[in-house]
């Protein structure tokens, strides 16, 4: 493991340990529990406006204690789930409630299974940038025919803002420098992917309909079978 991954392990360790398996933990430690939740919701709508209709496998990338793939379970609870998540005492959490998690980084994992539904939440934001494309389509490898990529990541609005308001550099849960994205930004990520069509796009605001006031931005891309038609793309409603 890599000094950078275990400088990351070991920050998420502490995390864990001070915050516990709370949605204040992995999404933001400042921001009281209404706030977090409110995140949450929105992020939950657009995951399950995404997910295929007859999804049977799920990976999760970047799990956590399972915030995501709980919320699936609890509807679809005939499904099937991966984790991946450094964090060993998240990953203990997620196979309780959920199901099988790797323990490591994202650039140990191997798989030989197949997945109808790949989330890949906050993930890319602490690898370097020439790991994105490579990791996605790896990931992508994995991914059925008519299945669907999901990806969250956070919005370089919200960094601009955050320096505005406290005159620091970095927004980042852990410590150290992350990567905040443009929407544009990971739009073509997802488009560059071979065989895909982006279907969906949305952006979480802290104040709704305010684009200044992005905390994240999501991307959901599908991969085309040979029935596959590219419908085209359509904006997701934000902040729902």
């Amino acid at each position: 493991m890599s000094d950078r991954i275990q400088h990351l392990k070991d920050a998420w360790d502490d995390r864990e340990q001070r915050l516990g398996a709370t949605k204040r933990s992995v999404l933001f430690k400042r921001f009281p529990g209404w706030l977090n939740q409110s995140i949450h919701r929105r992020h939950r709508s657009f995951v399950l406006r995404h997910l295929p209709e007859k999804a049977s496998r799920v990976l999760d990338v970047g799990c956590g204690y399972g915030r995501m793939s709980l919320e699936i379970k609890q509807r679809f609870p005939e499904m099937q789930f991966q984790g991946i998540d450094l964090c060993a005492k998240f990953c203990e959490e997620f196979q309780r409630s959920v199901g099988p998690c790797h323990s490591g980084s994202i650039q140990t994992f191997e798989s030989d299974e197949n997945y109808d539904f790949i989330l890949v939440v906050t993930l890319l934001m602490y690898l370097d940038a020439e790991e994105y494309t490579p990791i996605l389509r790896r990931l992508w490898s994995y991914l059925k025919p008519g299945g669907c990529l999901l990806c969250i990541e956070p919005a370089i609005e919200f960094l601009t803002l955050w320096r505005r308001l406290t005159g620091r550099a970095s927004a980042s849960p852990t410590g150290g420098t992350v990567y905040h994205f443009r929407k544009s930004e990971l739009a073509e990520l997802c488009a560059n992917l071979e065989g895909s069509a982006v279907v969906g796009r949305g952006s979480v605001r802290l104040i709704p309909f305010l684009p200044f006031m992005a905390l994240h931005h999501c991307m959901a891309v599908n991969k085309l079978d040979g029935n596959s038609a590219h419908r085209g793309e359509q904006e997701s409603p934000p902040d729902r």
